[in-house]
């Protein structure tokens, strides 16, 4: 019982991130990132071949707090529990991105998180799990590590297994771990991700490894 109340916090913070975000008490600010941001006129799956860029930008962001009304940070929190890690992330909500993605500045953690978009992909996706799949992926290449793999679809397949891994040890099926990448993403592998099916698999294979009690610890650059 008290894992159904847990896993429906996470999704209920999720559900009202649209809805409350203007409300928060944090100021906005802009800051610089090198990270991922979608061209314009491209999105998430639609024209990914249009791509991504890994270039340093400027967000207009709000930090998100344990507690605020966005509920992004209660979910990261919540990710890291149970999970079994205790490193600090700073959490920002950006706005118009119509994307998520992780960074680290001068050795802090960052997640960047249009909060919109993950309103947009639960929808689209048909079901809550969608946007808790993507807060998870950016969580995964904190995990497994930004520059450890020799390519950038290597990379993505890490993170996607944790994003399987973290889903089912909150209570998510198999079905809906799974529902946004193939909603969402491409066909066919680009520069920056691969095919949607292959990363389906490893987001089945994490999700499989937890039902069994199991973590490939090759996911992994530390904490474990």
């Amino acid at each position: 019982m008290k894992r159904a109340n847990f896993n429906k916090t996470i999704i209920l913070a999720v559900l009202l991130i649209p809805i409350l975000f203007c409300s928060s008490g944090k100021q906005e600010e802009r800051l610089a990132f090198c990270g991922f941001s979608i061209k314009k006129g491209g999105f998430y799956g639609e024209n990914i071949t249009m791509g991504y860029i890994n270039q340093m930008m400027e967000y207009i962001v709000k930090e998100s707090t344990v507690g605020d009304e966005t509920g992004i940070a209660d979910v990261v929190e919540s990710i890291k529990k149970v999970i079994g890690i205790n490193v600090p992330f700073v959490t920002y909500i950006s706005k118009g991105e119509d994307n998520a993605f992780a960074t680290v500045v001068k050795g802090r953690r960052i997640l960047v998180i249009d909060h919109m978009f993950m309103h947009t992909v639960n929808k689209g996706a048909g079901t809550e799990w969608a946007a808790i799949s993507i807060i998870a992926h950016e969580i995964g290449h904190h995990v497994a590590g930004f520059s450890r793999r020799p390519t950038q679809h290597e990379a993505e397949f890490d993170a996607d297994y944790w994003s399987g891994y973290i889903l089912q040890k909150l209570g998510s099926s198999e079905e809906a771990a799974t529902k946004c990448i193939m909603r969402y993403g491409s066909e066919i592998d680009t520069k920056s991700h691969p095919n949607k099916y292959s990363r389906s698999s490893a987001i089945k294979k994490g999700w499989q490894d937890a039902k069994k009690g199991y973590l490939d610890k090759d996911r992994c650059q530390s904490y474990y």
